[in-house]
């Protein structure tokens, strides 16, 4: 007899550590799906259901983009800048809004979200040239300034480079004010 009570002793334990060692297997597999769709969750809600830095009026930081950045760069910029919490969820957004991002300067805002900066920073082919032809021209007319050694422009201009055209009509500006007018 203390065989079969052993025998069935042991069955009985092995059954019990089987089924033991399933619930507890089942339990973790359970455990890590919770987990893994919390973690989807989260991504998604980041990717669809942005929230800004800041609240309203924010802060105006101004953001140099440089030429031959990636998508990755101007995510890991706007990331150091405190404009965006998460660089994949940028990136991603970027892809599904086909954002076009060119080089320069933008002045974005810690109160805007993902979303209202990519709108903010995607502009057109034409629009880039159209700055770049700006930038380009403010930058020659600093240099053509700083050439000819002339601060202002104008009337002053014409006075410290000594034209006479300046001249008369500051007399006549003189003579306007002796006669009260």
């Amino acid at each position: 007899m203390d065989r079969k009570e052993g025998t069935f002793i042991g069955r009985l334990a092995d059954m019990l550590g089987g089924v033991a060692g399933r619930v507890i297997v089942a339990a973790l597999l359970v455990l890590i799906a919770f987990e893994l769709s919390r973690l989807c969750y989260s991504f998604g809600r980041s990717i669809f259901y942005q929230d800004p830095m800041e609240t309203a009026p924010g802060t105006d930081i101004v953001v140099t983009i440089p030429e031959g950045s990636s998508t990755s760069d101007v995510a890991d910029i706007l990331k150091e800048e405190g404009l965006i919490r998460d660089e994949k969820a940028f990136t991603i957004q970027e892809e599904l809004y086909e954002v076009n991002v060119y080089p320069g300067e933008y002045t974005l805002n810690s109160s805007m979200t993902t979303k209202e900066i990519l709108a903010e920073i995607n502009i057109s082919e034409e629009e880039y040239q159209q700055r770049l032809a700006e930038s380009e021209a403010r930058e020659e007319a600093a240099r053509e300034s700083e050439a000819s050694g002339v601060i202002g422009g104008g009337d002053e201009a014409d006075i410290l480079a000594g034209s006479s055209e300046a001249l008369p009509a500051q007399e006549e500006t003189q003579t306007q004010e002796s006669d009260g007018v």
